[in-house]
């Protein structure tokens, strides 16, 4: 796909992506803040959460012109997601309380597949109905891939990919990871083949900083993770997934892992990070550029 985006197969490119916006409003901040200083490239938007309301009224053109959609099946431990689907029950997918589980192995184990599509679609009429067109599809918290139990949803968001001509989050690479099984590569082989199959443009690669690892993260050592890990990059298409905000007690209400956050956000603030990509001569580009790429081609490079 290089080559359709005006680069060298050799090149190595990159999508800085921050995930979870509208999760607070203090990612929202930080969200907003970064593109500001165009330290991401993209991000991801998740349309149950409140803050997502007013993530969209702040109008940021920049953001909403380079927002994806962050599809939501799961809850936060402290904080309970509603479904955007509202015309009827969606009761496999939902507690007692109409919120999402926290419990991402039940819910592959036990929702059905039709409200799966309903309340994804709702999610994406719902964004674009307040004026978002949407760059790609990505999993929040990997409720879609079926990692814990090998049930995935797969199907049903390459149709929807299929139907509104947007890119997924699979990366091709993840056939070559350690922590894939046997029968996971299989199943996701036969997924890619499918995005193959029907035009849907994938990536080769995704890479991100180990997650909830401590609360006492020290900068300058997650600083040096960082640039390892950037500079290790393989040509082709990267997604740098990001998870940046700033702190804020309903964050730290949220999750136990708020300073990796905080971290994250600091990291793409420093001017010795945004010379790196310089220096190793990586280029920067948005799904907003492979989504273009797929609707004026249909898929078919």
């Amino acid at each position: 796909m290089n080559s359709k985006l005006g680069f060298k197969e050799s090149d190595r490119l990159l999508i800085i992506n921050a995930d979870d916006f509208g999760i607070t409003v203090g990612t929202n901040e930080a969200i907003l803040a970064l593109f500001q200083q165009d330290a991401i490239t993209s991000t991801s938007i998740m349309i149950p959460c409140p803050a997502a309301r007013e993530a969209l009224n702040k109008g940021d053109i920049q953001t909403i012109e380079h927002s994806g959609i962050h599809l939501t099946l799961s809850s936060a431990e402290h904080q309970g997601y509603k479904p955007m689907y509202r015309e009827n029950p969606l009761h496999s997918l939902v507690t007692s309380d109409n919120e999402f589980f926290t419990d991402i192995a039940y819910l592959e184990s036990n929702a059905d597949l039709d409200e799966v599509r309903l309340e994804l679609r709702a999610q994406i009429t719902y964004a674009i109905s307040q004026g978002i067109d949407p760059t790609h599809l990505d999993s929040h918290a990997g409720s879609i891939l079926g990692i814990c139990t090998g049930r995935d949803f797969l199907e049903i968001v390459l149709d929807l990919c299929q139907e509104y001509q947007l890119p997924f989050n699979l990366p091709r690479r993840i056939l070559m990871q350690p922590f894939i099984n046997e029968e996971q590569k299989e199943r996701f082989s036969e997924r890619i083949s499918s995005a193959d199959r029907r035009g849907i443009l994938l990536i080769d690669d995704m890479i991100s900083l180990p997650y909830c690892l401590s609360t006492n993260a020290e900068y300058e050592t997650v600083k040096a993770q960082f640039i390892t890990m950037v500079e290790n990059l393989k040509p082709g298409i990267t997604q740098l997934t990001v998870h940046p905000s700033i702190i804020t007690e309903e964050l730290k209400r949220l999750t136990n892992c708020y300073m990796e956050r905080e971290i994250e956000f600091r990291l793409l603030c420093d001017l010795d990070i945004m010379q790196l990509f310089k220096k190793e001569n990586i280029k920067l580009i948005s799904w907003k550029n492979i989504r273009d790429i797929q609707r004026s081609t249909n898929g078919k490079l």
